[in-house]
């Protein structure tokens, strides 16, 4: 599996990311624009419950993406992301 640092749809506007430190902001652009395999990879990385929470704090998923990972990770629908 290639890592997803070198995929640059994902990152293409970043230099010099840290993966533990950049967490959030990682998980989240794979969770908007990534693809199975980034999912996998963020997944054995950070594990499945660091994603969630990832997902649950996000400020910046579409109302789509919001819907699907809702789904995925069996959030209550009544969910609603915390706003600034």
């Amino acid at each position: 599996m290639e890592s997803v640092f070198r995929k640059n749809y994902l990152f293409w506007d970043v230099v010099g990311i840290n993966p533990q430190e950049n967490r959030q902001f990682i998980i989240e652009r794979i969770l908007l624009y990534g693809d199975k395999d980034d999912f996998l990879w963020a997944n054995d990385f950070y594990g499945e419950e660091k994603l969630k929470q990832a997902f649950l704090h996000s400020r910046t998923l579409d109302k789509k993406s919001m819907s699907f990972w809702r789904q995925y990770f069996r959030v209550e629908k009544t969910y609603v992301p915390r706003s600034n």
